[in-house]
């Protein structure tokens, strides 16, 4: 019963925290490039956006190399709710009311005197994305701690990756709705994103909630080892010993750079390239049918072909999914390239999720040191290199190619369109193939390996007990 309610919560909570993932990777870019300095001339747009994209690439690198330490942080709370769910709803609190006024133009400061505009974007996004930081680690830290088992965090990943699916594709469903229904018209303003910006937050709040007071970590001889004295340098330890966690990351890291790159560049290819802004809901929609799909099989191929066999299958429909997007200009067979996008994505992020989630068990064999949050924050900080990497070209890009403001696209040249499809498809199509390489070659924990480990780790500390 516990395994129901703890899979439900968790969903709920990925439902929300991808929404408003999707608000800051993808949907704050669009605003800045198209918005939130539309009031000046052509110039001076293009320059402020390069600057406000550079700032956002410059603070998500240095959150991310705080994330060890933050997830230090969240390994030492003891409290009656648990070492996770305190931050969780904490800080989904703070973002849902926050985090709006990330899309304003601060009363038309960003026109008015862009010195002290750019200083005031810096503080607020940089004190967010700490927040942000503290809640995605301990979210995706509560998976592990939740049970010891692969096949239960499997069937909680199941239903996180079907709400993370959901909400980080409903948004792309609702987009054009929302912001013409705030903005009074289809020329969308700032009323509008701010309003699309607060209920995306206010849903993440309640995800963040519905967690919090739903799922339940549990304690056993193995998660309670070396849980309350650990040091920066033994969590650095176990992420630096941890050979397993290295590769799967590296291999991650380079096929993610790829994937992070067409994600922000597609809602620009159907504006600017393709001219069908209003088919941009379509791609929602094919994303939670496909990603539905995707997920609702897992169990089922995880059970007959076992995670390896799913994590290259996957990637090389991903490289199919890219040769349509290279060889194809049109909205009809996008979608199709995008159908296969779908489809793999899902399943490569599950094989990487339940992955370092087992890492957690191989580390503490190896160093005798647990940790769990720490060896969590590993994926975040993967996502969040590729996305601040992501910010500053999507910028760059989009101000060299001319989409920016509310350029027609029929103003967009084919030596612009080629530029643009050499970063959104032709570069992310050698990343996922160099990616799988490095998976084929050097990953070697699966599910069977894990079951031993966990089994050895019992035995062991149970004899020490007896000692």
């Amino acid at each position: 019963m516990q395994k129901w309610k703890n899979t439900v919560a968790y969903g709920l909570g990925a439902f929300g925290h991808d929404s408003f993932y999707g608000i800051l990777k993808t949907y704050l870019l669009m605003f800045i490039t198209s918005i939130m300095f539309s009031g000046g001339d052509k110039n001076y747009t293009t320059h402020m956006v390069a600057i406000t994209t550079m700032i956002i690439m410059v603070v998500r690198i240095i959150e991310l190399v705080l994330d060890p330490f933050i997830g230090s942080m969240i390994d030492k709370t003891n409290s009656k709710w648990g070492k996770y769910r305190p931050w969780i709803l904490g800080t989904g609190l703070i973002l849902g009311l926050g985090s709006p006024f990330l899309f304003t133009t601060m009363n038309g400061l960003a026109t008015k005197n862009g010195h002290l505009f750019l200083i005031l974007f810096t503080i607020m996004f940089f004190a967010l994305y700490i927040v942000y930081a503290f809640k995605d680690i301990s979210f995706w830290g509560l998976l592990p701690a939740m049970s010891l088992s692969s096949d239960d965090r499997g069937f909680t990943a199941t239903g996180a990756r079907i709400g993370s699916t959901i909400g980080g594709n409903i948004i792309t469903v609702l987009y054009a709705v929302l912001l013409t229904y705030f903005s009074g018209s289809s020329n969308f303003n700032e009323h509008g994103w701010f309003m699309f910006a607060l209920i995306i937050g206010l849903t993440q709040f309640v995800g963040a909630a519905f967690t919090a007071f739903g799922t339940k970590e549990k304690a056993s001889v193995v998660t309670d080892q070396n849980q309350k004295e650990i040091t920066i340098g033994q969590i650095f330890k176990t992420i630096g010993t941890n050979d397993q966690l290295g590769w799967m990351s590296l291999s991650y890291i380079i096929y993610g750079l790829g994937t992070s790159i067409t994600n922000s560049f597609m809602l620009y290819y159907f504006r600017y390239v393709l001219d069908a802004q209003d088919k941009w809901q379509y791609v929602g929609w094919l994303g939670i049918f496909s990603g539905f799909v995707s997920i609702i099989s897992y169990p089922f191929l995880a059970k007959y072909f076992g995670r390896r066999k799913i994590m290259i299958g996957s990637m090389l429909t991903m490289v199919l999914a890219y040769i349509i997007y290279s060889f194809t200009q049109n909205v009809a067979m996008t979608l199709v390239a995008q159908l296969f996008y779908t489809l793999a994505g899902p399943l490569v992020f599950m094989v990487l999720l339940l992955t370092i989630a087992d890492c957690v068990e191989y580390g503490q064999l190896k160093t005798g040191h647990r940790s769990e949050a720490a060896t969590s924050a590993v994926r975040p900080m993967l996502d969040k290199f590729n996305g601040a990497v992501t910010t500053g070209l999507t910028g760059v890009i989009a101000g060299i190619v001319g989409m920016t403001g509310n350029v027609a696209a029929s103003s967009i040249t084919a030596h612009d369109i080629f530029l643009f499809k050499t970063f959104a498809f032709y570069i992310p199509l050698v990343t996922t193939i160099v990616g799988m390489i490095i998976f084929m070659a050097k990953v070697k924990l699966d599910e069977k390996m894990h079951n031993e480990i966990v089994n050895k780790l019992a035995k062991d500390i149970k004899a020490e007990k007896n000692e």
